[in-house]
């Protein structure tokens, strides 16, 4: 970012805000890409104009599991290298709330749409979207290759040997 520009982090450029009237949203951890984590990301993308993705810090993880393998800035860049999405923020918090309040001061006219996997069962952010009259959808969680099941196959492989 140029000094002295008047540009924060977080900030969109170089697009036409007026002509976008959906913002998908979404949060991933990354750590260990596997398809279900592209799978989810592409299905969010097909659900508006622009697409945002909330990548957690390690402080953000550490609140509901343990700390991920890969660092903020390796994740980050995995995600934003990703076609299907068009913006990558670090969110500090489980809670997207602060990113969300972000996104709607710099698209106030767009809809806003969180998507998060069908595994969460309360979704952080809920109440934000309620407030602005977003929508919350939930698409299918890809079981087969979730980070646990990638991790427990691989734990099984290496106790055979």
């Amino acid at each position: 970012i140029p000094q002295g520009s008047g540009i924060k982090e977080g900030d969109v450029v170089g697009i036409e805000k007026e002509k976008i009237r959906t913002i998908v949203y979404t949060v991933v951890t990354a750590d260990l890409f596997h398809y279900g984590h592209l799978r989810l990301l592409q299905k969010a993308n097909e659900l508006g104009d622009f697409h945002i993705c909330g990548v957690l810090t390690e402080e953000a993880i550490k609140s509901y599991k343990e700390p991920p393998v890969a660092s903020l800035v390796e994740r980050k860049s995995i995600i934003s290298d990703l076609r299907c999405v068009d913006m990558v923020m670090a969110q500090d918090n489980l809670d997207p709330t602060e990113n969300l309040k972000k996104v709607t001061e710099q698209f106030p006219s767009a809809n806003i749409i969180l998507v998060y996997g069908s595994n969460w069962k309360k979704v952080p952010g809920a109440a934000y979207i309620k407030k602005i009259n977003g929508k919350i959808i939930q698409p299918p969680f890809y079981e087969k290759l979730s980070t646990n099941n990638v991790i427990n196959k691989i734990f099984s492989i290496y106790n055979k040997n």
